[in-house]
């Protein structure tokens, strides 16, 4: 069972800050440890992803594959363009975040055994009035690399918008769920 940070644009290094100082993490590690992590936040840079594993090209390609998150990512990025979203750095968490998703679901379809359940919770978000299906997109990815989808267990009663202007784009409840697979 899982939950990763969600495509939310929190910073858990800032969220967490307390904690990381009381364990004697030094600002630079901070900034190091917000880098490494998965990008969840319009702070995270692109990582190299076939530079620390090459064997990922195939586990990349679901992603590259999945035509929601494409259109999602084109989107986004004509949003750019125009300079209509409120942070320029949207586009490109939304990406990582996808990408390193499928090589963090890679590992788990490479290490858990045949017909174990993985349970994972997450929330779908919204950026510049796209919502984003976080659990669809992720069981699509899921399942071309080595899971079957047996259901999705949504929380009554939504959350709300991601970071994002309401007045412009509205409010709209988003799935909040735990998606169930099984390794084939």
């Amino acid at each position: 069972m899982t939950s990763p940070p969600y495509c939310n644009r929190y910073d858990y290094t800032r969220t967490y800050a307390l904690e990381l100082a009381l364990l004697g993490i030094s600002e630079q590690r901070l900034s190091k440890l917000r880098q490494e992590m998965l990008s969840c936040t319009v702070e995270n840079r692109a990582k190299d992803l076939l530079s620390i594993n090459p064997t990922r090209i195939t586990v990349l390609s679901a992603a590259e594959e999945q035509e929601l998150l494409q259109s999602i990512l084109k989107y986004l990025e004509d949003q750019k363009t125009a300079g209509l979203l409120n942070n320029n750095g949207i586009p490109g968490m939304v990406r990582g975040y996808f990408y390193e998703m499928a090589c963090i679901i890679a590992e788990f379809a490479r290490i858990l055994k045949p017909n174990a359940m993985l349970f994972m919770i997450n929330d779908n978000v919204r950026y510049a009035g796209a919502s984003i299906s976080v659990d669809m997109i992720l069981s699509d990815i899921a399942e071309k690399l080595g899971f079957h989808t047996e259901s999705f267990l949504v929380l009554p009663g939504g959350k709300g918008n991601s970071s994002q202007p309401m007045g412009e784009h509205g409010r709209e409840e988003l799935r909040k769920c735990m998606y169930v697979w099984r390794k084939i």
